[in-house]
């Protein structure tokens, strides 16, 4: 028996990298309904390879497609992991290129392995009950805005598109950056010193193939600023003394007088 959490594994549509007005959408959707069910069929009947229901890659061109796969990178010994990132676009016109990627660890989603069935945000939108209407985070698009229901789901999107993250984080990310000199919202990635930092930086704002030639925030955006906690201060009344009260500046002149009549 299944749960609800596992019968809805939503996940981006085919075109989530495919703009609106791209000139190659038209050759892309011809290529879909003509090729893509050849590749399916191929995949499971000749290699034995099944993709899940709904399994799909992120088609840019015609037999070109964006997938994921998993990003570390070693400092000094040390490996820092950068989870599940797209990839530049890869041929994959036939259905032995495709199985040969998916064999080296490949991904055509992030957050769900291939041979996993799920339901497309394109379907999952029209859905009676839909979960996007409420959902938190939006960014406008051409044709209709695209809706995220986590911030995961946001950042990632705002990563692959370069579009500049307009919401605050949640609170969990809030505190998390509290242990960091330095924190990259787009990636959820922190970091300890400038130079772990500009190593980030650096690597994905270099030109394709060294980096990924994508714009990225600052070392000086990413550095984390704790603001101090406002001290109020209270005022604490001052009592004066008793005799100070009744002295109206005539007791010191009495006293005076009594000394000189004691003189005489």
């Amino acid at each position: 028996m299944t749960t609800a959490t596992e019968e809805q594994i939503i996940v981006d549509s085919w075109d989530y990298f495919l703009d609106d007005d791209s000139p190659a959408r038209e050759h892309v959707e011809m290529f879909r309904e003509m090729e893509w069910t050849f590749i399916q069929r191929e995949l499971k009947n000749e290699l034995g390879y099944k993709l899940g229901v709904g399994q799909e890659p992120h088609w840019v061109e015609r037999g070109r497609a964006v997938l994921y796969h998993r990003v570390t990178v070693t400092n000094y010994g040390r490996e820092d992991d950068y989870g599940w990132q797209a990839t530049n676009p890869l041929p994959c016109a036939n259905a032995v290129q495709l199985r040969n990627y998916l064999q080296k660890g490949f991904r055509l989603r992030s957050s769900v392995d291939p041979l996993v069935d799920v339901e497309t945000s394109e379907t999952a939108e029209f859905a009676e009950g839909d979960p996007y209407a409420d959902a938190p985070y939006v960014v406008p698009g051409r044709k209709a805005p695209r809706k995220f229901l986590t911030w995961d789901a946001y950042r990632m999107y705002c990563q692959n598109r370069g579009v500049q993250l307009k919401y605050d984080p949640p609170g969990e990310v809030t505190e998390r950056m509290k242990e960091y000199e330095y924190y990259c919202l787009v990636h959820d990635h922190g970091f300890k010193s400038l130079r772990a930092t500009q190593n980030h930086r650096a690597y994905y704002v270099a030109p394709p193939p060294r980096g990924r030639g994508q714009n990225h925030a600052t070392t000086e955006q990413m550095k984390v600023v704790i603001p101090e906690p406002e001290v109020v201060e209270e005022e604490v009344p001052v009592e004066e003394p008793e005799t100070a009260k009744k002295d109206d500046g005539l007791t010191g002149a009495i006293k005076r007088v009594a000394r000189g009549k004691r003189k005489k």
